[in-house]
């Protein structure tokens, strides 16, 4: 019985020797910051194994907190919440105590956190998901200033040389969607993947191309005929004129010189390229014109100051008789009245 009680005694002291000498290395340990760990292991006696926690709290710069302004890792959680946590293939459920934040609660769980694991607080919804790992893709949301932009257009209805704007621009706000990647513990990347609930308003600003006259030269692109049968041609060099009605006519050609034309015109002009002859009757002296003929030659701006033809005929003045052969007659040509 004595030997018994030696043997235990001494076995206790062992035990106790064994304890203050770890529990002095976990010191020496803590004391220096190169050896430093997040969680030391000790021996307290033969039969059980506890945690010393070097640090209280998870560090804050390994909780991510999702769903709030502010990344406050110690962030308190309301009481009654029910909480989900995920560690590899662990699923923990809780309710959460009055003003208890997640340190505590994993600590209550008994979940530790290794040195390349991270801890992801999603408060987006209504029940709080934590999920303790070391990669993690995750998405965030800021919310940042958006000046509006501004759009400009031309307006073949506004005079050239002037800008008209149709919608005052406001400025508002944007949501940026960021992905965030983390591998073994560490940040890896932040980048911006989509952009929505841009709530600005545009300024939209028309400038002007309609001018008198189109320029020497210049063709027709294409034509907008309103329903009174009034219009717009756009030309080539982005001019836009403006014509009041339009009608379809038989073009010949004709020059001075030949077939007993003289150099005046009929209201005492003299005639150059440019001057046409009509029937008074179905177009009036003085009437300013664009006509494009109906091979898709362009004789462009005229005015009718002179006479010889009948019905809807129009007689384009040349300056060589060779040019009014190579014309030649051509029917269904048009004629735009010009303002």
């Amino acid at each position: 019985m004595q030997k018994f009680l030696k043997n235990l005694f001494t076995a206790q002291r062992c035990r106790r020797a064994m304890f203050f000498l770890l529990f002095a290395a976990v010191m020496l340990l803590n004391s220096s910051p190169e050896l430093r760990a997040d969680a030391l292991y000790l021996i307290a006696d033969g039969d059980t194994v506890s945690v010393l926690d070097g640090t209280t709290d998870i560090p804050q710069e390994r909780v991510i907190v999702t769903g709030v302004q502010s990344g406050d890792a110690e962030v308190t959680l309301p009481a009654g919440e029910k909480v989900t946590v995920t560690h590899g293939d662990d699923i923990e459920y809780a309710t959460t105590r009055n003003g208890e934040r997640v340190s505590e609660l994993l600590r209550r769980l008994q979940i530790s956190v290794s040195p390349l694991e991270m801890v992801l607080v999603d408060v987006t919804e209504e029940e709080v998901e934590i999920t303790v790992a070391s990669d993690f893709t995750y998405y965030e949301t800021d919310t940042v200033a958006a000046p509006h932009t501004t759009l400009t257009s031309t307006s073949y209805r506004i005079p050239k040389g002037e800008t008209q704007v149709v919608q005052q621009g406001i400025d508002g706000t944007r949501d940026i969607v960021y992905e965030v990647v983390y591998a073994d513990g560490q940040f890896v990347s932040r980048q911006a993947v989509e952009e929505k609930n841009n709530t600005s308003v545009a300024e939209i600003t028309y400038t002007g191309t309609l001018v008198d006259k189109a320029q020497s030269g210049d063709t027709v692109k294409s034509v907008v005929t309103e329903s009174d049968g009034s219009g717009y041609l756009l030309m080539k060099s982005g001019d836009s004129v403006h014509f009041s009605g339009s009608m379809k006519v038989t073009c010949t050609a004709y020059t001075a010189g030949y077939g007993g034309v003289g150099t005046r015109t009929a209201t005492g002009t003299t005639v150059h390229v440019g001057t046409v002859a009509v029937d008074k009757k179905v177009i009036p002296l003085g009437t300013e014109m664009f006509i494009v003929g109906s091979s898709g030659y362009t004789y462009g701006n005229a005015v009718a100051e002179d006479t010889g033809v009948r019905g809807a005929a129009i007689d384009l003045y040349m300056n060589s008789y060779q040019e009014c052969k190579q014309f030649g007659r051509q029917k269904n040509s048009t004629v735009y009245f010009l303002d």
